[in-house]
């Protein structure tokens, strides 16, 4: 699924694993890693449309030059079938470009920008999709210090109109691993001369994504060496067999514990769709794992979880059903009766609210 918009990913069979909310290869070509995936909309045409972002040192650590290097790939939303099906709408509808990069101030932070080679779609089969690319630096706060602001500014080319998706990638991070390592770096050096048709091209190394992997992408990613984000567009899932005992997502306890991980200190909503359901919100920790008791209310419980990370990026999404069903009680004149309820908890993680 794309950010803020509900999940399309085929769930997960088995109960144990966690349910992904996001993945992170959904950018322009298909390809690439990204450490934070946001949505746009140009709403008329010749109108630019504004994504804000935030650099907050807790998040993000800049190389030994404290100026750290990011990359932006801008990818228009394509409509879904029944969407084009009854609008007659060309897809993808909007034809986006990054105009420029700003700070709280409003001043224009420089920018290096790329068009992509043909090369790279036609080797995915995509057809004549017109994307681009652009590389800014940026300094990180200092520990301590508040996040620094910033936005993208977007435009549609020929007056376009339409939904839109920027993803922001750690320009040397061949690996995806979210940090510029020396590894990535000997990466890139034994890709020097492949291009997008080659079999061993790596897209993730072609830090400019122009097509080429050349000595420019190996100088630049040099400049991020060591530059590092905990920036996540993955949010997972996952109901504790505790609360579970059955593995069928069917339950007698009134309470039952999700778990998961996220970007730190994200917040995570549990927001129960259901008649009379209750909305329960946990913030992750410091390694963004997070804990949350959840009430259920009987018969099916279909939830929709949204996360908010403190770089600006919101991943919802609903997940698989939990069935609660009441145990049945037989009532003895003078016998009190209970129903039982989840006492699962996660030692040293964070707590609804």
């Amino acid at each position: 699924m794309y950010t803020s918009k509900r999940s399309t990913r085929v769930r997960r069979h088995r109960c144990l694993a966690p349910e992904v909310l996001e993945g992170r290869l959904v950018l322009s070509s298909g390809q690439g890693s990204t450490f934070a995936i946001m949505p746009g909309n140009i709403a008329t045409a010749g109108s630019i449309s504004s994504v804000p972002f935030k650099i907050d040192p807790t998040l993000f650590t800049a190389p030994k030059s404290g100026k750290l290097l990011l990359g932006i790939d801008v990818v228009a939303v394509q409509p879904s079938a029944a969407t084009a099906a009854t609008s007659n709408i060309p897809t993808p509808t909007v034809k986006p470009e990054i105009v420029s990069i700003k700070d709280a101030s409003g001043h224009i932070i420089p920018i290096q920008r790329t068009r992509y080679d043909p090369k790279i779609a036609k080797a995915n089969h995509l057809g004549n999709q017109d994307t681009s690319a652009i590389l800014f630096t940026v300094k990180v706060p200092a520990s301590g210090q508040p996040p620094a602001s910033y936005s993208v500014q977007v435009k549609g080319m020929g007056g376009s109109i339409g939904q839109y998706l920027v993803g922001f990638y750690l320009p040397g991070d061949a690996a995806g691993t979210g940090t510029v390592t020396k590894t990535d770096i000997t990466t890139i050096k034994t890709l020097l001369g492949d291009n997008a048709t080659n079999k061993n091209y790596n897209f993730d190394a072609d830090v400019n994504r122009n097509g080429i992997i050349n000595r420019a992408d190996l100088k630049l990613a040099q400049e991020d060496l060591g530059a590092s984000t905990k920036v996540s567009p993955v949010a997972s899932v996952n109901l504790d067999p505790a609360s579970d005992p059955g593995l069928d997502r069917t339950t007698d306890f009134s309470t039952v514990h999700f778990a998961g991980q996220v970007t730190p200190g994200a917040s995570v909503t549990f927001a129960n769709n259901s008649n009379n359901g209750a909305t329960t919100t946990t913030t992750a920790n410091s390694t963004g794992a997070y804990s949350i008791m959840v009430p259920l209310v009987s018969g099916s419980n279909t939830f929709t979880v949204t996360t908010q990370d403190g770089f600006g990026q919101s991943i919802s999404g609903q997940i698989s059903p939990v069935v609660y069903d009441p145990p049945s009680t037989t009532t003895v004149p003078g016998v009190a009766t209970s129903t039982p309820t989840s006492t699962s908890t996660t030692s040293g993680t964070t707590t609804s609210s």
